[in-house]
C-alpha cells in the first residue's frame, strides 16, 4: 500500500514509526518498516517486548518494567531476555496479542522473498506455529489488529498469485477467513470497530469504497478531492468517523485531514496544519508528526495538554490502559535507537535496553 508520507521520511528524516498498540487501520508497507524500532506491552503492563538485532537479524526480546503493584522496576536487576533466537531471516513485524500470552510475528521463508505468520508463547517456550503455511510464491503480510485484539488482519496471495486477498485471523479460535476476495488492485485502509466493514482503496483509480464483509456489498465513497490518499483511520472515540489523510499537492510530506461519518455524510476539514495524525487505542491521545519540524507530539484530545516528551521522540506503543508510553530516540543520529518508558501519570521517564 502506498504511503507517500513514509517515503518522504525515509529520504529526509530518520524513519518515523507509528504508535502500534491495538491499531485498527493498516500499517505502512512492510518494506518501509523492516529493521525499524518496534515495541509492545504485555497485557498486564508488566513487560515490554521489542525487536533487537544490532541492525542485523531482528529477534524479539522482553524486559520486565513493573512489579505486581505497577511500580516501575526496570533497570540492571531486570536484564532483557531473548524470546526468539533466529540467526538469519529475523522478525519483520510482530504483535503481542491482547487477552493472550502469545505473540504473532512475520518472518521470511527459506527463499527470502515470501513471508509467513507465526504464533508463539511470549516466553519463547514451545515451537512456533505457522498459521499461514503454503508453497513458494505465497506471501502473507500483517496489516494490523482490531481495537480489542481479537482479530489480526493480513493479506495473502494463496488463492491467486497475482491478487492479494484480505484475511482475518481469529486469535481465540485459531482460524483465518478470507474477508475480501480481491478482484482488482484494492488495498485495505481500515476496518470498522464491529468487524463488519473494510474501507478499501483502489490506488490505480483513487476509488474509495466501503465493503461489507457479511453481504459483500460495496458502497462507493467520493473522496473530498483528488489528492493521493496517504492513510485512513477510524476515530476510536466516535467509532464510526473516517479520518482521511491526503497528500497535499504542494509537498509530499504535508497532509490534509478530512472527516465524515463512516456510512454516509459530507466531508469536513479535521485538521489541515500538515501534520500526520495517529491516535492512542481508546482515542484519548492524538499523536501528530509536525510538518516541517521533524518531531512527534502527543497531546490529550479533551484538554489539548501535550505530554512533555523530548525532541526527536518517536512514539511506539501505549500500554493497554494508556498509563504508559513507549518511545524511541536515535543515538547521535546514527542507526541505533534507545527505548524509553514514559509514565504518563507521574511524568517520569525510564531508559530501557538499547533496541538496535
Amino acid at each position: 500500500m502506498q504511503r507517500f508520507l513514509i517515503a518522504f521520511f525515509l529520504t529526509c528524516f530518520t524513519f518515523v514509526p507509528a504508535s502500534q498498540a491495538q491499531l485498527w487501520h493498516a500499517l505502512p508497507p512492510i518494506s518501509a518498516t523492516i529493521g525499524q524500532p518496534q515495541a509492545q506491552f504485555s497485557n498486564d503492563e508488566k513487560k515490554v517486548f521489542y525487536l533487537n538485532g544490532d541492525g542485523k537479524v531482528e529477534n524479539i526480546w522482553s524486559v520486565v518494567v513493573a512489579d505486581k503493584y505497577g511500580r516501575i522496576i526496570a533497570g540492571p536487576k531486570n536484564p532483557p531476555v531473548q524470546i526468539t533466537k533466529f540467526t538469519d531471516r529475523g522478525v519483520a513485524r510482530f504483535f503481542h496479542l491482547l487477552g493472550s500470552s502469545d505473540i504473532l510475528y512475520m518472518r521470511a521463508t527459506d527463499n527470502g522473498k515470501d513471508y509467513h505468520i507465526y504464533r508463539i508463547a511470549d516466553d519463547g517456550s514451545g515451537a512456533p506455529q505457522d498459521i499461514t503455511p503454503g508453497p513458494d510464491g505465497v506471501t502473507n503480510i500483517i496489516l494490523g489488529a482490531s481495537y480489542n485484539g481479537r482479530y489480526v488482519y493480513y493479506t495473502s496471495n494463496k488463492v491467486n498469485r497475482d491478487k492479494t486477498d484480505v484475511y482475518r485471523y481469529d486469535t481465540q479460535q485459531y482460524t483465518s477467513e478470507d474477508v475480501f476476495p480481491n478482484d482488482k488492485d484494492y488495498v485495505a485502509l481500515a476496518w470498522s470497530r464491529d468487524q463488519t466493514k473494510l474501507l478499501m482503496e483502489r490506488p490505480s483509480t483513487g476509488e474509495l469504497s466501503l465493503y461489507d464483509m457479511e453481504t459483500t456489498e460495496r458502497d462507493l465513497i467520493t473522496p473530498p478531492n483528488n489528492y493521493p490518499i496517504g492513510e485512513a483511520i477510524l476515530d476510536p472515540i466516535s467509532q464510526d468517523i473516517i479520518i482521511l489523510q491526503q497528500q497535499h499537492k504542494m509537498a509530499d510530506a504535508m497532509m490534509l485531514a478530512f472527516e465524515r461519518p463512516l456510512n454516509s455524510g459530507e466531508w469536513k476539514s479535521y485538521k489541515n496544519n500538515g501534520d500526520r495524525i495517529e491516535f492512542s487505542p481508546s482515542g484519548k491521545y492524538e499523536i501528530a508528526f509536525g510538518y516541517g519540524m521533524g518531531d512527534w507530539s502527543v497531546h490529550e484530545r479533551s484538554s489539548g495538554t501535550e505530554l512533555p516528551l523530548p525532541p526527536r521522540t518517536y512514539p511506539l506503543a501505549f500500554s493497554p490502559k494508556e498509563t504508559m508510553l513507549l518511545y524511541s530516540r536515535s543515538i547521535n543520529d546514527g542507526d541505533n535507537s534507545l527505548l524509553y518508558l514514559y509514565d504518563i501519570s507521574k511524568g517520569s521517564t525510564t531508559e530501557l535496553p538499547t533496541m538496535r
